[in-house]
């Protein structure tokens, strides 16, 4: 019995021998077969859609997050929905895998956000540039020549956009330039439509300033006899300072006669002549001197308006100015002062 079980054992031992020998040569021929054919892969999906297949994951993914986590250039940085899910598979070893097509997809599904530099005109974006050191090179080169009067209200502004939309520093500073000029002229347009305003404003306050001293301007005969020359009156009124010394409580000589009058009222010369001076002067405020020649001039002080300029001539029918109060004055008069060689005379020994 004992010789029949051993028999049994060593003959089932050597089928199970030879069996485990088959199925070993057999696998081994099996994967020979499938490492022929077959090579070892993972077949990627984005968003539910299949990209392709790749042979080493952990060089994709790699290449992902250094991809994600990139800042250079104007970059500001990137989001991505969803990342690639990855299944391992057998592929047929002629099958090309996909590594640029899965980077594609995964760049397809980034959102990426850049931050860029804009100069801007009272908050209005005019132009976009890399970098704040380039917006800072055009704002200063903008203002360079600007006049002072011109405000072009210019800033930069840090912009985050998902479209870069970037001009060079040439192209930027041209239309920043282009932008210039046209503001200057507007203001130049500005300015000389208030200036032609103005000088409208002003013909016409001389129309009717003139209108008004013809009205109360007294246009007698001569009243007096300087060096041969026939003098007039310049304005009508009343006295109300005469030449010479103003007494105790006031140091100074008064070098001239006032005529006190309505603001506005016509100014004649006393003579023909030249004028010499036409503008506002100190104390004697706006001030009009005439030549008369033979050493003889007459001064026409605290007018309220000036009509005649330096090197006009004028005669006793042309009205130089008008009656004012400016200057030191309390009150609105004609201050006439006449001058022989320099020395002021008093008036009324020619006049009134």
């Amino acid at each position: 019995m004992n010789f029949i079980l051993k028999n049994w054992v060593k003959y089932y031992t050597k089928e199970a021998v030879k069996t485990l020998k088959i199925v070993t040569i057999g696998s081994a021929m099996i994967i020979t077969i499938a490492c022929v054919k077959y090579k070892p892969a993972y077949k990627v999906t984005l968003a539910g859609d299949t990209i392709g297949f790749i042979v080493n994951r952990d060089l994709i993914e790699a290449k992902i997050e250094k991809y994600i986590k990139d800042t250079s250039g104007n970059i500001a940085f990137r989001e991505i929905e969803q990342l690639p899910e990855y299944e391992f598979k057998l592929i047929n070893r002629d099958k090309e895998t996909e590594e640029k097509n899965v980077m594609l997809a995964v760049q397809n599904m980034t959102t990426t956000t850049y931050k860029v530099y804009a100069v801007t005109s009272d908050g209005e974006q005019k132009a976009v540039v890399s970098t704040q050191e380039e917006a800072d090179s055009i704002i200063n080169e903008i203002k360079a020549d600007l006049k002072e009067e011109v405000d072009l209200k210019l800033g930069i502004a840090e912009v985050y956009t998902t479209e870069l939309n970037i001009e060079s520093k040439e192209i930027a500073t041209n239309t920043l330039k282009e932008f210039k000029v046209a503001k200057v002229t507007e203001y130049e347009n500005k300015k000389a439509e208030e200036e032609r305003i103005a000088k409208e404003n002003a013909r016409k306050a001389y129309i009717a300033s003139r209108s008004k001293s013809l009205a109360t301007t007294t246009t007698a005969a001569p009243s007096g006899n300087l060096n041969g020359m026939q003098l007039s009156i310049p304005v009508t009124g009343s006295i109300s300072s005469r030449f010479g010394s103003r007494g105790a409580s006031r140091s100074t000589i008064h070098t001239g006669l006032d005529i006190s009058t309505s603001s506005g009222t016509g100014i004649r010369p006393i003579s023909a002549g030249t004028v010499t001076y036409s503008a506002y002067k100190g104390s004697y405020g706006n001030l009009i001197i005439i030549d008369h020649g033979n050493g003889v001039q007459s001064y026409y002080a605290h007018c309220s308006a000036l009509y005649v300029s330096v090197g006009q001539s004028v005669d006793t029918n042309t009205t130089i100015g008008a009656v004012g109060s400016t200057g030191n004055s309390t009150g609105p008069h004609l201050h006439l002062e006449i001058r022989i060689g320099g020395e002021p005379v008093n008036p009324q020994n020619y006049l009134y």
